[in-house]
Formats: structure tokens, C-alpha cells, sequence
């Protein structure tokens, strides 16, 4: 009885899962539009990829799209109609449905019940649907979102060792992979016993130096690239500015983001300590760097704290306060 009870939670978070991440992808299409996808600049910022003339950073995050384009000559040898948007949008169906069935299994082992962690791959989803703000499929943006959740992850369950391989992949898809070697020190420092620092230091070492090497290494194997300059906005005050005297920038946050992050923050005390770690080394960093150096209003860029911090942390509050007993009106 245990066991098909069991076997009928997996088949219903991976059909919601499934679900979530047709609903996600299809608010991504629909924004953009399947012209756009074949023939217009998702296409040929693709090519230019491969052709090794994308710009700074594009052109440094190569692990998706080299994936991407073996689904693209494999579909195209199939005879696959549209095998283009095919394989874009496909890929992207994939990349979020793991991006959402991780977050399901994170937030278990964060110790949220089965109904909560499932309410929380439905946040994270609704936040995913509204972050298309002049964005294509984005697929190293979620990418990223599946590498720090599996961080997470191998850190929540002990196995520290696999963090390396985590780092080396995540480093040839994004440079903002930089945190995860972070997670695990920040982690032993903060929320384990004593001594645990000196037994993780070997894995963070390598995890931090396998990614320097990689990052450096990309650079010169591609040269020297043009700065892509948003909206002609360069990293520091000038970037800042824009960002907060944006109107689209506020409405953005709030329909990525909801009231989620303060909800979690009126929790924290509530959090297990490997959460708040993880807050600690993810979120001020992240929100500074993207303040000063990316265009905010493209909230997907915020989904890694979103999906790793905020909505954990809102629902394990939520969860407390549904645990303290009532008081019962005096009589």
C-alpha cells in the first residue's frame, strides 16, 4: 500500500512537473512568437555562437548551445518539420521541467511536506512564465537555475565530492556558476559542526579553481570579443540609474517575484541553517553584481535566488505558522 502510494506521489510531481514546464516555455514562445524563434535573433544569436562572433558574454557560454546544436542536426536528419522551433522550443520544455521537478526535490530536503513543495514548483513556475521581458529561450538562464539547484542539492545530502563536477559544467554554460564553490564553504562555516571548514576546503579549492581555469581558459580560446552594452548602458552607476528609474523595472519584479521575497524574510528565523547559508552567499552578491551590470527588468536573471532562497524560505514560514496551535477565544 506504502509503495503504490509512493509510486503515485513520484507519477503526479512529474506530470506536474511536465505540465509546469509546457505552461513556462509556452509563455516564452508566445512572447517572442515562432518567427522570431526560426528566423530572428534566437537564430542568429545561435549562429553567431557557433561561429565564434556572438560578443561579451554571449560568446563565453557555450554548453548550451552546443547541446542545442546537436538537437538541431539530428532533428534536420530526421526531416522534423520546423526542426528549428522544434528544437528550441523542445529543449527549453526539457530545460524547465528539470528546472522544476530539482526545485520540487530541493525543497523536500529542505523539509517541506509534499503539498508544500509542490505549491512551490507552482510559485517558481508562475515567476519563470512572466520573466520573458526582451528575452529569448534563454537557455543557459535556466541552465544555470538546474546547476545551483543540484548544488544545493549534493550539499543538502552530504555529497560534497560532486560539487567539482557541478562547477566545471556550470562554468562552460555561464560565468555566474562563480557562487556554487561558495555555497559549500559558506555551508561548512556556517551550518555545520566544528572542523567541517578544513574537510571541505580540497573540494572548494578544486570546484574554485577548475572554474578560474575554465573562465580564463574560454577567453583565450575565443579571443577578445565586443562588449554587448544593453540598451547602450555599461556596467556601474550609469547601468544602476537606468535600472531603478525604470518604471518596466519595478513591474517586472513584481511579476516575476511577487511578494515572495518578503514573505521569506519575515521567516528567517524559521529556516534551516543550510538555507540561510545559502542566502547568505547567493543573494546580496547576486543582486548587487546584476544591479550594477545587467538590465533588471530581464527578471529571468533573478530566478536563481528566487528558486533557491526565496520561495523555500517563504513556505517554510508559511509552514510554521500553520503548525502554531490556535488560541481558542476566551468563553
Amino acid at each position: 500500500m506504502k509503495n503504490r502510494a509512493a509510486s503515485g506521489a513520484i507519477a503526479l510531481v512529474v506530470v506536474a512537473g511536465l505540465l509546469l514546464g509546457l505552461f513556462t516555455t509556452s509563455a516564452h514562445v508566445k512572447a517572442r512568437g515562432f518567427d522570431y524563434i526560426e528566423h530572428g535573433e534566437q537564430f542568429t544569436r545561435h549562429q553567431d555562437l557557433m561561429e565564434g562572433r556572438a560578443g561579451n558574454p554571449w560568446q563565453y557560454r557555450v554548453l548550451a548551445p552546443y547541446m542545442v546544436n546537436g538537437a538541431l542536426k539530428l532533428l534536420e536528419r530526421l526531416h522534423v518539420p520546423r526542426h528549428v522551433a522544434a528544437s528550441f522550443v523542445g529543449f527549453r520544455v526539457i530545460l524547465d521541467t528539470l528546472v522544476l521537478l530539482l526545485a520540487f526535490a530541493y525543497y523536500r530536503k529542505l523539509g517541506l511536506s509534499l503539498p508544500f513543495a509542490l505549491i512551490g514548483m507552482a510559485i517558481l513556475a508562475w515567476g519563470m512564465s512572466y520573466s520573458h521581458y526582451n528575452s529569448d529561450l534563454q537557455f543557459s538562464t535556466f541552465f544555470g537555475i538546474i546547476f545551483y539547484l543540484l548544488a544545493g542539492l549534493c550539499i543538502l545530502h552530504g555529497r560534497f565530492v560532486w560539487i567539482v563536477p557541478i562547477t566545471v559544467l556550470a562554468a562552460f554554460n555561464r560565468e555566474t556558476s562563480a557562487l556554487i564553490p561558495f555555497m559549500l564553504l559558506g555551508v561548512a562555516m556556517l551550518a555545520s559542526q566544528q572542523g567541517s571548514v578544513r574537510k571541505v576546503l580540497p573540494v572548494f579549492a578544486t570546484a574554485l579553481a577548475a572554474y578560474v581555469a575554465i573562465f580564463v581558459g574560454l577567453r583565450l580560446a575565443y579571443g577578445s570579443q565586443e562588449f554587448i552594452a544593453p540598451y547602450g548602458h555599461y556596467p556601474g552607476l550609469d547601468l544602476l540609474w537606468f535600472n531603478l528609474s525604470r518604471r518596466v523595472t519595478w513591474w517586472q519584479l513584481i511579476a516575476t517575484l511577487s511578494v515572495v521575497p518578503v514573505v521569506a524574510a519575515l521567516g528567517y528565523r524559521t529556516w534551516p541553517d543550510q538555507l540561510r547559508a545559502f542566502f547568505w552567499v547567493v543573494v546580496p552578491v547576486w543582486f548587487v553584481v546584476h544591479a550594477f551590470g545587467s538590465v533588471m527588468a530581464e527578471t529571468r536573471l533573478l530566478l536563481v535566488p528566487q528558486a533557491m532562497v526565496f520561495v523555500p524560505g517563504a513556505l517554510l514560514y508559511l509552514a510554521h505558522q500553520a503548525r502554531r496551535p490556535s488560541c481558542a477565544p476566551a468563553g
